[in-house]
């Protein structure tokens, strides 16, 4: 059971990263529209859902205080500057998005178009290089602990992987935005294009990163296995994308969002925080709560997160089916 709750957790992040990758890259594109009319679309594919997104990683955080109450504490003890800055960029990406249409003024709204994009890249390239530092295992500070350094951060790896979450979000929005748009559309053939362009940019980062971590990881054959099986199916994307069948393509090309969280598993099993030393590891058994905080779990929490997942089919199915149309 203690490898269930361990699963589950990092299930509900590896959720948040495949829905918010969309708002990720719907936000990065924002630049890129060519007009007023444009942009608005961009902002409503995403205005409706990103808030229920949002959902998945409160309630990562909030399972992984009641299931792995030692994890949470060492984890954000680990990766506190990095969690500070994931935070602002948050908050600021959300305000973007509200406060955009507050005042009609343009100079008001060229201050949030240039805010959401810069919030929603550091977003994504933050995720990206956290998630590495799990992946590679983490320097160990002088009290012992586990300790994201800026070394472990800025590390070719990390860099990498920050890389790899940004242009796969920004192929995600592209898609996104783009589904249910008539061929003769502009904004629409801007799009497909730039998720055709960014097909080989993302299949060549993730057999880089396959190369390279399979040297500065402790598990080559799982990361290179990963990243492989990452590659083929941004391909099989858009090779279905083309085939005019825009929900498998969106599907698939969740993969590299998905293999982080996959490769910090396989890199050290029950290991729930790893070090390059072996000193300050956090291995499962001594991260998980008492059996009687887990059995309130399973009666209270279990029950909860099956309603949000159903919610969240329920609003996806209602307002993500075709991309709105301009006002």
């Amino acid at each position: 059971m203690d490898v269930f709750w361990y699963a589950l957790v990092g299930l509900l992040l590896a959720g948040y990263l495949v829905l918010e990758s969309v708002d990720f890259g719907v936000g990065m594109l924002i630049p890129f529209a060519g007009s007023e009319a444009a942009r608005v679309r961009l902002r409503r594919t995403v205005v409706p859902l990103f808030l229920v997104n949002e959902v998945w990683l409160v309630a990562f955080g909030g399972l992984m205080f009641g299931a792995l109450p030692l994890m949470e504490g060492e984890l954000l003890h680990a990766q506190r500057l990095p969690v500070v800055v994931l935070l602002c960029a948050w908050f600021l990406r959300d305000a973007a998005l509200w406060f955009r249409h507050a005042t009609p003024g343009p100079a008001w709204r060229r201050t949030w178009d240039t805010v959401l994009p810069a919030a929603s890249a550091v977003l994504a390239a933050g995720w990206g290089a956290v998630l590495a530092t799990l992946v590679r295992g983490m320097s160990t500070g002088a009290d012992g602990r586990a300790d994201a350094t800026a070394g472990d951060v800025f590390h070719p790896f990390s860099l990498l992987c920050a890389a790899l979450v940004v242009v796969a979000a920004v192929r995600q929005g592209a898609l996104f935005a783009g589904r249910g748009l008539p061929d003769g559309d502009a904004p629409g053939a801007r799009l497909g294009r730039t998720a055709a362009v960014l097909t080989p940019v993302l299949a060549g980062l993730l057999l880089v990163t396959a190369g390279v971590g399979a040297a500065v990881t402790g598990s080559p054959a799982a990361v290179g296995a990963v990243t492989a099986l990452a590659a083929v199916c941004v391909v099989a994307s858009h090779l279905v994308r083309r085939a005019g069948r825009p929900v498998p393509a969106l599907l698939l090309g969740t993969a590299p969002l998905l293999a982080l969280p996959v490769m910090v598993a396989l890199a050290h099993g029950t290991t729930v925080l790893a070090t390059r030393s072996g000193e300050g590891d956090l291995p499962l058994s001594r991260a998980i709560a008492d059996s009687s905080s887990l059995a309130l779990l399973s009666v209270t929490a279990l029950p909860a997160l099956v309603a949000v997942a159903l919610g969240q089919v329920w609003i996806w199915r209602e307002f993500g089916r075709t991309a709105p149309r301009p006002a």
